[in-house]
């Protein structure tokens, strides 16, 4: 009697859970095209760009849309001002930082767009960022083959150390092959030298997983790695955390989809018209090393 009742009892809940099979018709429409500005900007002595690209339905499968005609200025505090131009016509607005480079540490620099009629706005800081002191590497072989890298080789770690004094914060990149780990699932960032704000890591050597975030793949001998630290805002932190955590979510209880967050504000606070992306100013530390199996520390 009992395994009777059991059997009708899961059998209940069975198709109380299949039999809710309607069909929801979802009407979904495209909002207004947003101008999206990827702004992200150094004090090397290099060509600055700043990316305007234009929003699109979700359903859209069509080229993305460049923002073309724009008139995008950086002004420094001094009240400095410095042009980008889109030379190709491509969306791509750049400026010649070769001979005057953006680096005044420690100053505000403002973003100012005006595209089709509205005017844009952002503030960043550019702060300081620590010297990269070394780079080394141990011998590793890992459990499995991996997809991608060998399955043994060297896992790098680079040494630097956070300033004295609460809330600096870091962007940490690396490449192998003068190709850079790009994907949002692969950034690392810092608050002082630890992973959040409150690790009471200020003024100390990076933690041992910041360190070793360079090695995303196993090095083999001679290949070429090149570490760089990038200062940042606070609010470009947690920009980037934001963005790494969206792109890692996908189990039952992860973050709900929502907007990232931006710093790009339109003037008239009326227009439907918004802006998406981010504006940041970065000061980088640089290292590159070529990997010698004759300098390798055994492993731990």
């Amino acid at each position: 009697m009992k395994n009777t009742l059991s059997i009708l009892i899961i059998l209940f809940i069975s198709v109380s859970l299949f039999s809710c099979t309607d069909v929801i018709e979802i009407d979904v429409k495209d909002g207004v095209s947003q101008l999206s500005v990827d702004a992200l900007i150094n004090n090397k002595s290099e060509t600055q760009t700043i990316k305007l690209t234009l929003t699109q339905g979700y359903f859209d499968n069509s080229p993305i849309k460049p923002a073309l005609g724009a008139n995008v200025i950086l002004f420094d505090q001094d009240s400095v001002a410095y042009q980008f131009k889109d030379l190709k016509n491509t969306g791509v607005y750049s400026y010649d930082g070769k001979a005057n480079p953006l680096n005044k540490i420690g100053k505000q620099y403002a973003l100012y767009i005006n595209y089709a009629g509205e005017e844009y706005v952002s503030l960043s800081k550019l702060n300081r960022v620590p010297k990269i002191d070394s780079i080394s590497y141990e011998v590793d072989k890992l459990p499995v083959k991996p997809e991608n890298g060998p399955q043994e080789g060297f896992l790098p770690q680079f040494y630097a150390k956070d300033f004295d004094g609460e809330g600096d914060c870091y962007w940490i990149k690396s490449a192998k092959n003068n190709k850079y780990f790009s994907k949002a699932t692969e950034i690392t960032v810092a608050y002082d030298a630890g992973f959040s704000p409150g690790s009471k890591s200020d003024g100390l050597l990076f933690i041992l997983p910041i360190r070793t975030s360079v090695g995303r793949e196993l090095y083999s001998d001679k290949d070429t790695l090149k570490v760089d630290v990038y200062s940042t805002t606070p609010e470009q932190f947690y920009y980037l955390q934001f963005v790494s955590q969206v792109s890692q979510d996908g189990s039952l209880f992860s973050t709900p989809l929502s907007n990232i967050p931006t710093n790009i504000i339109n003037r008239n606070e009326k227009s439907i018209k918004k802006a998406v992306g981010f504006f940041g100013m970065s000061a980088v530390s640089s290292m590159e090393t070529i990997i010698d199996k004759s300098k390798a520390k055994p492993k731990k």
